[in-house]
């Protein structure tokens, strides 16, 4: 690990990951609406930036003392906000992550930052029924998740894991465009959303990178 790389992240940090990727999907919520569109209700972006909207004025307004209280106010403010199954999905992406911090850590590590996602993953894909493969948001999580347990285990610097990881989610969700989907709305399509990018998948990787950048 070079001088400073970051060994550990503590609340600020989690504060600021949360903020920074508000701002992307905010960005963004157009283009990931548009993916939407092809093969599922076309409202994916606005739902998910209202919920992740919803999520920065109620940390604002409770300013939780710790990491897990922080990413559960985080989860369950975006899925109260986001209809159907993508609510309680990203939900729990972020839910599960605190149910996995000690309340009583003000810092996690790389160790805790793998456990954390890996927790949220198979949370995620028993309550959605999803695997990688089915054209959904695993498809770019799986990867950056895998890619994090290896840099976990070689010792890497939280930064320089999180690089990997926007790489690996980048991928993942460029993978859907070859896969008919499986799952959700989209499966109606059948063979004909086969050529198009997963919306879910796209918000992953769009996440991922907004972790990164924000520390």
């Amino acid at each position: 690990m070079n001088e400073g790389e970051m060994e550990k992240l503590g609340l600020s940090n989690f504060r600021e990951m949360i903020k920074r990727i508000n701002d992307t999907l905010q960005e963004n919520k157009m283009f990931l609406s548009q993916l939407d569109s092809v093969i599922g209700d076309g409202d994916h972006g606005i739902s998910i930036s209202k919920g992740f909207l919803n999520a920065v004025e109620k940390i604002e307004q409770q300013q939780p003392a710790n990491i897990s209280d922080l990413l559960k106010l985080a989860g369950n403010s975006i899925a109260v906000i986001i209809g159907g199954v993508t609510g309680p999905v990203f939900g729990t992406f972020f839910s599960e992550m605190g149910r996995s911090v000690d309340a009583e850590k003000d810092s996690v590590d790389i160790k805790d930052l793998s456990e954390m996602f890996e927790g949220a993953l198979e949370k995620i894909m028993k309550i959605g029924g999803a695997k990688p493969g089915d054209k959904t948001m695993v498809d770019a999580l799986f990867p950056a998740v895998q890619v994090l347990k290896e840099s976990s285990s070689k010792g890497r610097s939280i930064q320089e894991a999180f690089l990997l990881m926007v790489s690996a989610a980048k991928k993942g969700a460029e993978s859907t465009a070859n896969m008919v989907a499986a799952k959700g709305r989209a499966r109606y399509a059948g063979e004909r959303s086969i050529g198009y990018e997963d919306a879910g998948a796209n918000t992953i990787h769009l996440i991922i990178k907004a972790m990164h950048e924000s520390i």
